[in-house]
C-alpha cells in the first residue's frame, strides 16, 4: 500500500526531473554554429606581396568551407606589431584572427623593449601553416660557389667582405651564422631589400640573407647564386641548394614561418575548429600551387605542438639576439 501511495509521487518528481534536463540541454543545443558572421583575417603584410596573396588563398579557403565570409585586412608596419597588438586587444570571440610571420611572434620580444602585447599571454597559436625559407646568396659574378667556400674566404680576410641586412631580424640570422662559422664580416644595413638587392646583383655587397620569393626570380635572370636555404628540408623550387643544417650550421637556423592567431580568451572549441581549417588549407591544391610559386613550402603544426614550437624558437631568437650584442629597441 506504501508503494501505490507514493508511486504518483515519484512518477511526478521523474517527470519534473526530465523536464529540467531537457531545458538544461536547451541551450547548449541552441548555441550557433561558428561562424555565423563575416570573420576579419588580419595580415601584418601590405597588399600584393607574397604574404598577403597566401592570407587571402586561406581566407577563401575558409569562406569556401564555412559559407560564411573570410576576409583580410591589411595592418602593415613597424615588424608586425601594429596588427599583432591589434589582434591581441581585440574582442576573443574568433572573429578577428591574426595571420603573421614568426618575427612577431619569436623575436620581437628580445628586440623591442616596450612591445605592447606578450605573444604568450595575449594570443592563442591556432596552426603554423607554412615556412618561408630564407637564402644565403651571392651575386652571379661571386667566385664562391659554395657556402663554405664562401665562410672560408671571409674567415681568411677578417673584415673584407660585406654582407646586407634590411631588418633586425636579418641582421641576427647572418650574425649567427657568422659567429658559428667564426666569421668577421662588415655589415651593410639597408631600410629594405629594395635598396638592398641593387646592391648585392652588382657585387657592391658580397652576400646576404634574402626571403627565398626575392631570390628566385633574380637567379633566373643570371643575376643571384643561392648557397643555402634556412629551412627545414630543401625547397623543390631550389632543388639542389642545400639547407644549413646540411652543412653543418643547424644551430644557427633560424626559421621564418607563417601562423594564424586568435586573441588568447578565445573559446577552445572555436581555436580548433580554426586549427583543422588551416591544416586542411595547407594541404589543399590551391595552397601547394603557391608554394610552388613563391618557393615557401608547408610546415603544418596545430594547437599545443604549434605551442611548443614557438617556445622553442623563441629560446633561439632569445640567444642569437644576446650573442650578436644587439639592444631592445
Amino acid at each position: 500500500m506504501r508503494t501505490n501511495v507514493h508511486l504518483p509521487a515519484r512518477r511526478h518528481a521523474l517527470a519534473a526531473l526530465a523536464a529540467l534536463c531537457c531545458t538544461a540541454a536547451l541551450p547548449a543545443a541552441a548555441q550557433p554554429a561558428y561562424p555565423e558572421r563575416p570573420v576579419r583575417i588580419v595580415s601584418i603584410s601590405s597588399a600584393g606581396t607574397g604574404v598577403d596573396e597566401f592570407t587571402r588563398l586561406a581566407a577563401k579557403h575558409f569562406s569556401d568551407r564555412t559559407g560564411k565570409s573570410f576576409f583580410v585586412e591589411n595592418r602593415p608596419g613597424a615588424n608586425g606589431i601594429i596588427a599583432t597588438d591589434h589582434v591581441a586587444k581585440s574582442t576573443p570571440d574568433g572573429y578577428t584572427l591574426l595571420l603573421t610571420a614568426a618575427s612577431a611572434i619569436t623575436a620581437n620580444p628580445y628586440m623591442y623593449r616596450n612591445l605592447p602585447y606578450d605573444p604568450n599571454k595575449d594570443l592563442a597559436p591556432v596552426a603554423r601553416m607554412s615556412v618561408v625559407p630564407i637564402v644565403v646568396t651571392v651575386p652571379t659574378r661571386s667566385p664562391h660557389q659554395t657556402l663554405q667556400s664562401l665562410l672560408d674566404a671571409a674567415r681568411a680576410q677578417p673584415g673584407k667582405l660585406s654582407y646586407g641586412t634590411s631588418t633586425a631580424g636579418y641582421k641576427v640570422m647572418v650574425a649567427a651564422m657568422n659567429g658559428l662559422a667564426r666569421v668577421q664580416a662588415v655589415e651593410v644595413p639597408y631600410k629594405g631589400t629594395t635598396t638592398l638587392l641593387p646592391d648585392l646583383m652588382s657585387g657592391t655587397l658580397d652576400y646576404a640573407m634574402v626571403e627565398i620569393s626575392q631570390v628566385v626570380p633574380q637567379m633566373q635572370a643570371g643575376k643571384l647564386r643561392p648557397l643555402a636555404v634556412s629551412s627545414p628540408a630543401r625547397v623543390p623550387v631550389l632543388a639542389g641548394v642545400p639547407t644549413l643544417a646540411e652543412l653543418g650550421m643547424g644551430e644557427a637556423t633560424l626559421t621564418s614561418w607563417m601562423g594564424l592567431f586568435a586573441p588568447a580568451a578565445t573559446p577552445p572549441a572555436i581555436v580548433r575548429q580554426l586549427s583543422a581549417l588551416a591544416l586542411e588549407f595547407v594541404a589543399s591544391p590551391e595552397a601547394k600551387a603557391h608554394f610552388e610559386q613563391r618557393g615557401t613550402a608547408a610546415y603544418p603544426a596545430a594547437l599545443d605542438g604549434f605551442r611548443q614550437a614557438i617556445v622553442e624558437d623563441q629560446a633561439r631568437w632569445k640567444h642569437y639576439i644576446a650573442a650578436v650584442g644587439l639592444q631592445p629597441e
